[in-house]
């Protein structure tokens, strides 16, 4: 789903899981190492990445989770009826999904993307709940990148 589809049906989604009272987690995510993809391997490989990384994310989430491309190399997911207590266990599935999508597709890198999420306890506004979910996907890109060092 593009940037418009998912925002316009995200926060129809988030208005409505409100209403019925059920729980909603918002991720926003950012591909790793996209830059270097492209640089080292062009950028037909770069968008290759994309698209694989995009069919992980609809793998790894149900079926009636919204999944969007907002820009470049960001995606975003709203999750109805999850809880917060689940990231981890999204994020090992994302991972172990994004190594064998990579191995399948014979890429010479394993895909990988750094997720940030947040709940309705902050805002019942996608903007801000985007925002909100791109702080915490900063913070992991930085626990990411001493990893690397």
């Amino acid at each position: 789903m593009n940037r418009r589809g998912f925002k316009e049906k995200g926060q129809r989604a988030i208005d409505l899981a409100q209403e019925t009272l059920q729980p909603v987690v918002v991720f926003f995510g950012d591909m790793d190492g996209l830059k270097k993809i492209n640089d080292t391997y062009g950028h037909e490989m770069g968008d290759k990445a994309i698209k694989l990384q995009a069919e992980v994310l609809k793998k790894a989430f149900r079926s009636d989770d919204i999944v969007g491309r907002l820009s470049g190399d960001e995606f975003g997911v709203i999750a109805v009826g999850m809880n917060l207590d689940r990231i981890d266990s999204v994020k090992e599935q994302i991972a172990t999904l994004s190594e064998k999508i990579s191995k399948k597709n014979k890429l010479p890198f394993t895909l990988s993307i750094s997720l940030g999420a947040v709940d309705l306890q902050s805002s019942s506004n996608l903007k801000r709940l985007l925002s909100e979910a791109d702080k915490k996907l900063y913070v992991e890109k930085q626990i990411k990148h001493a990893k690397d060092k």
